[in-house]
């Protein structure tokens, strides 16, 4: 085994899975992180089955758990009529279909049980403070470059620098986040201003005409998260761009009261443009891959993005963990997630379509819903949910 520590590029979700899924194999770790501290400022998160057992195969899912809640039900409902379009019970019946439970929290906490996972963690050695700017490799190292001059060299370079990555020309060339036409809006409240109107234990996913809007309890029942997405178009100014007073509730005049009710209650709202990044002809190159959203960053109307990164380093741990050399390693890593990951992003940006409907297609939209049944909603999503460290694919 290589005695030179594999070295990763960003501290975010994906980042850390990586680090603890490269530890718990034997490998040394050096992870860098542009930012002065760790934090995720984003939206919640819904962690589906795979993403369980993703947090278990990595030995993060005791860190996670005690700030997940446990929804009662997935209700979808008329953001207009507030009708009632489909039920999705997720008790013991659903949790012996997939194997694992289904829970909600917030990206703030998952990041904090990663890290605290990662500190305990003695083969993981953690930087701030250092933004990577450029890779290379360098005889039988690879050497990560950054802004202040410096750079570090190691057996291999994980790129989890997100959907700006700056690293990701290197192994795909020149490859921009593409708009889709959309504005996702979050907002963080204490449960305790959530109206009574709304049944605060249930995710729920309201369909409007040309938006949705999807909320649930998140921090151990301390907080709620909603998440409105929108068709429009806005300039990237990240993700802490405080919206407009009044702008969501502007947006979504018409609405019902119940819905309406909601989207009044919270102090302020932060606001960005929805992109996604094309399939990328190839994630690796040599001893540099990419992971997370730096190599399939997607919209997020199924509720994958996070729970992909989690999949990338358990499935990228394994493929190194084979004693296959390091180049050898990221391209069967990068044959076994890009299918997948691919049929993830086509499928979030149908789900845009979908849930946008307006007119008959709306009103079929919903008699499908109706008709579907939780047994039908659920068999869509078995791709997805009974994914496991042993069946990549």
């Amino acid at each position: 085994m290589d005695d030179h520590p594999f070295l990763v590029a960003g501290g975010g979700i994906g980042g850390l899975a990586a680090a603890l899924a490269l530890a718990r194999h034997g490998r040394q770790v050096r992870l860098f992180e542009q930012s002065a501290g760790f934090e995720e400022v984003g939206a919640g998160l819904q962690m589906s089955p795979n993403g369980v057992r993703a947090l278990k195969a990595i030995g993060a899912w005791e860190a996670v758990e005690p700030s997940c809640v446990i929804p009662s039900e997935i209700h979808v409902r008329d953001g207009l009529s507030g009708a009632l379009l489909q039920r999705i019970r997720l008790g013991k019946s659903f949790e012996q279909r997939f194997g694992a439970p289904y829970r909600v929290c917030h990206r703030a906490d998952l990041l904090a049980g990663l890290l605290a996972a990662v500190r305990r963690n003695f083969g993981i050695e953690l930087n701030t403070g250092r933004r990577a700017t450029a890779v290379a490799e360098d005889g039988a190292t690879t050497r990560l470059g950054f802004a202040d001059g410096t750079s570090a060299s190691g057996a291999a370079v994980i790129a989890a620098d997100g959907i700006r990555s700056a690293l990701r020309q290197a192994v795909a060339g020149i490859v921009q986040p593409i708009p889709r036409g959309v504005i996702l809006y979050r907002a963080l409240m204490p449960l305790q201003r959530v109206p009574p109107e709304i049944e605060a234990d249930c995710v729920t996913l309201w369909l409007c005409p040309g938006a949705h809007v999807v909320h649930y309890p998140v921090s151990n029942w301390r907080n709620f998260n909603i998440v409105a997405a929108i068709d429009g178009t806005l300039p990237d100014d990240g993700w802490k761009t405080p919206a407009h007073a009044g702008e969501v509730t502007k947006r979504l005049a018409g609405v019902c009261e119940e819905l309406a009710l909601l989207l009044a209650a919270p102090a302020s709202w932060m606001r960005w443009p929805g992109a996604d990044l094309p399939a990328l002809p190839r994630w690796s190159s040599g001893r540099v891959t990419l992971l997370g959203d730096s190599a399939h960053a997607t919209l997020p109307f199924l509720a994958q993005g996070a729970v992909m990164a989690l999949e990338d380093a358990v499935i990228l741990a394994r493929s190194l963990g084979r004693g296959d050399g390091v180049a050898e390693a990221f391209r069967a890593y990068d044959a076994a997630r890009r299918p997948r990951t691919a049929r993830l992003q086509e499928q979030s940006r149908a789900m845009s379509r979908i849930y946008h409907a307006s007119g008959p297609l709306a009103v079929a939209r919903n008699l499908t819903f109706r008709l579907a049944g939780q047994g039908f909603a659920l068999s869509r999503l078995e791709w997805l949910y009974r994914w496991t460290p042993d069946t990549p694919a």
